[in-house]
Order: structure tokens, then C-alpha cells, then sequence
């Protein structure tokens, strides 16, 4: 890995207009195996302000937290010889997969699979953890954060993340091929509630679908035990790519899946969030909307209509940290005058990842966390938790906060 030394000339005290989040993406995940207690722990360890969970259901509905409902890539679920028949193909969100889904197993049944690193040629340091860690539920991770904030009294925000919820409760099946029917807004909020007491100050709740996050806003939560409690929840939307290069057949990152899915049940009557949402948008009824639509006009006041925030894609902010124009100016000057907090992902420090100067040369991720953090955004998601602590500590004033 190319480590490079730069001098900024800029005066560190003036350099960042607000004190940004350091978001622990799947937890230290560049360090131990994603989703682990024990990636989880290493961000808390490293300073994260919030750690990050991916929320998948169990066969007897536990959320359980794994990047993909598919269970190979980040566990040994392959190896066990009592699962092979488990083995199978779906269809998730427009594209086929083949592989073990956790929508088929009990919560019993995945605690004897172990975790592994999901990138092992490019993370060694953390594949030599494989076969050590548990599968993690989302109760357990709220006790990691309520014995943490005994032990430091440091409050640690949770950020977590519906996976594909329209698949989930609308367009999935089981193995046996009945309807998976489990709606994952209702069953996180319902297991928020059960477990209020030792929630977070701070929750944020994000998602690639939008239908999911308006009824979150606007049917669930306000009708759930967890409105008026002091746990502040923030909804979300996150963006795949805007520039329409991963659109379906060929990719499912471009377009919002819910969108694709209801606009094609629209004969069979309105879902109610769509039918709300197309009359802000009235894009969203058109074949070929995808997540840059959510950058115009129309779409930030849609967004703001139920959103507290967005997540969007890092690559489609900018490609380089020396161009003239960034696309992150005009979101940047967009989502302040919607209202809407900014936290892009994902930053990760090995060479792949990297952005390159216009002469190729890479820029560190140091140096690209030192120039993010000036233009004012509010947070980032990253893989490295204890470089954005320290790059934060070194380049914005205590005075942001």
C-alpha cells in the first residue's frame, strides 16, 4: 500500500464549517471480520461516534446483522455439511443469486456457522480471524453499546440499515417457495420498542428503497411506543449510482428497487407511500427513474418529505479531491437548503479504493478525509474508523462541534 506524505498549507483551525460523524461501516471492518461483535468493539475501542448494522430477518424472524441476505461470501455456511441442501437460487431485487439465505434458517441453526472476512486476498490481516466470531443479533449489539456507554459514560450512536425490504416482504420466497412475507420496518421497530430502555441517544435508520423510510415516517414511528422517547431517529435515504450505469437487467445499484416492483403493481392498486411520493415526484411513475432523479428540484423536496438525510455514493461526489467542480458542492448546497444531513460512503484505505491526483498519483486516504472534512459534510461511513478519528482530531477545530 502506497503511503504518500502532503503538506497542507490551510489553516487547521478554520478548516471544517461542522464537526463530522465518524460512522464505523459494518463496524472496524478493515481490521476483524464485518458484522462481528468483535468489529463492533474495535470501532468503539478506535473512537467511532456510530457503528453500523446491517439488518437481514431469520426463518422465525430475528433481525440478524449481515451485509446480504446470502450467507457464503461472510460465513462458512458453505462448508457445513448439514446445510448443504439448503443450497439454492433466488431472484433479489431484479438479479439471481445462488447460495444460502438467511430468510431460510432459525436463529438456532446460524449460531453454529462462524464468520469469515468477506474480502480475504485484500484484508489477510482480518481473514486471519476467519472461523471465531458469532452471528450477531440486533439485541446483542444494543447491549455491546449499553455496557460501552457504562464502562466510558461515551454515548455511541447506532446506524442501521433495512435490506431489502420489498424483497423481504413483498417479492421473496423461501426455500420451500412460499412468500417470505416479513415486513422489516415493522419488525425493527417492534424490536426497538421491546428493547427502549437501553437504546442509543442516537439512531439512524437508512435504506436504498424510499417506500420503506415513508412509512417509517410517517405510519410507524409516529404510532409506535418509541415517539416522544429520548432516542432521537433519523431516517436516511441512501443513494446507489446516479449516473444510471447499474440499472436492471444488467445491475440493481442505479434504481430503487420498491420503485420498480410497485410501479409495475400499479393495476393491482396504489401502494400508499408510492402514491404519495409520485405526486411530488411525478418521475417515479416513469420507466427509468433511478437515484440521480433524487437530485433535482423535485427530488430533494420529495426527499425532504420523509427523509433526514441522505447517503450517497462517494464515487458519484467526485472523482477527483483536485477537481474544480464537484458534484459534492452542489449536494452539499442542495441538502443544506432541504435540511438534509450528508453522509457518503464507503472510504477504505487499501489501494483499490483510493482516489488518484489528475498526474495518477494516488491520494491517501488521509489526505482525501483532511479535504472531505473542509468542504463541511456531516459524516462519513468508513471501513477505518481510527484513521477518520485521527484525521478529524487533526484537521477540524473543537470549536465545529
Amino acid at each position: 500500500m502506497r503511503w504518500l506524505l502532503f503538506v497542507f498549507s490551510f489553516n487547521v483551525a478554520a478548516t471544517c464549517p461542522e464537526w463530522p460523524l465518524v460512522i464505523a461501516h459494518r463496524g472496524a471492518s478493515g481490521y476483524l471480520p464485518e458484522h462481528s461483535l468483535a468489529a463492533y468493539q474495535r470501532a468503539l475501542d478506535q473512537g467511532a461516534d456510530i457503528i453500523e448494522a446491517d439488518l437481514v430477518p431469520t426463518k422465525d424472524g430475528v433481525l440478524i446483522s449481515r451485509h446480504e441476505n446470502e450467507l457464503s461470501t461472510s460465513t462458512d455456511i458453505a462448508s457445513r455439511a448439514e446445510f448443504t441442501d439448503r443450497k439454492t437460487r433466488k431472484m433479489v431485487d431484479g438479479i439471481t443469486l445462488e447460495g444460502w439465505f438467511s430468510e431460510d434458517f432459525t436463529l438456532a441453526e446460524l449460531r453454529r456457522i462462524k464468520l469469515r472476512e468477506s474480502m480475504p486476498k485484500l484484508r489477510p490481516q482480518s481473514a486471519a480471524f476467519n472461523g471465531q466470531f458469532d452471528v450477531v443479533t440486533l439485541p446483542e449489539i444494543l447491549q455491546l453499546l449499553q455496557r460501552h456507554r457504562i464502562a466510558t459514560g461515551r454515548q455511541v450512536g447506532l446506524y442501521l440499515e433495512t435490506k431489502h425490504p420489498t424483497y423481504f416482504a413483498h417479492a421473496g420466497t423461501r426455500l420451500d417457495g412460499s412468500p417470505i412475507n416479513n415486513d422489516l420496518s415493522t419488525l425493527l421497530v417492534a424490536q426497538l420498542q421491546q428493547y427502549k430502555s437501553i437504546l442509543p441517544a442516537e439512531i439512524y435508520i437508512q435504506s436504498f428503497e424510499m417506500l420503506n423510510l415513508w412509512q417509517l415516517k410517517h405510519q410507524l414511528l409516529p404510532n409506535s411506543e418509541l415517539a416522544g422517547h429520548s432516542t432521537k431517529i433519523h431516517l436516511i435515504q441512501l443513494l446507489g449510482d446516479t449516473e444510471q450505469a447499474y440499472m436492471l437487467p444488467q445491475g440493481n445499484f442505479s434504481e430503487p428497487y420498491d420503485v420498480v416492483y410497485w410501479r409495475e403493481k400499479m393495476s393491482e392498486g396504489q401502494h400508499a407511500a408510492y402514491a404519495a411520493l409520485g405526486k411530488l415526484l411525478p418521475k417515479l411513475n416513469q420507466s427509468g427513474f433511478h437515484y440521480g432523479d433524487l437530485l433535482t428540484p423535485q427530488g430533494w423536496q420529495a426527499l425532504a418529505s420523509y427523509a433526514d438525510g441522505i447517503g450517497p455514493w462517494r464515487s458519484n461526489l467526485y472523482r477527483r479531491i483536485d477537481e474544480p467542480r464537484p458534484v459534492l458542492r452542489s449536494v452539499l448546497s442542495n441538502a443544506r437548503q432541504a435540511g438534509l444531513l450528508v453522509h457518503p460512503y464507503t472510504f477504505r484505505a487499501e489501494d483499490n479504493y483510493l482516489t488518484h491526483s489528475a498526474d495518477g498519483t494516488p491520494v491517501p486516504l488521509t489526505q482525501e478525509l483532511q479535504w472531505l472534512f473542509s468542504q463541511g459534510i456531516a459524516g462519513v461511513f468508513t471501513d477505518f474508523p481510527d484513521v477518520a478519528v485521527q484525521m478529524r482530531a487533526k484537521t477540524c477545530a473543537e470549536a465545529a462541534r
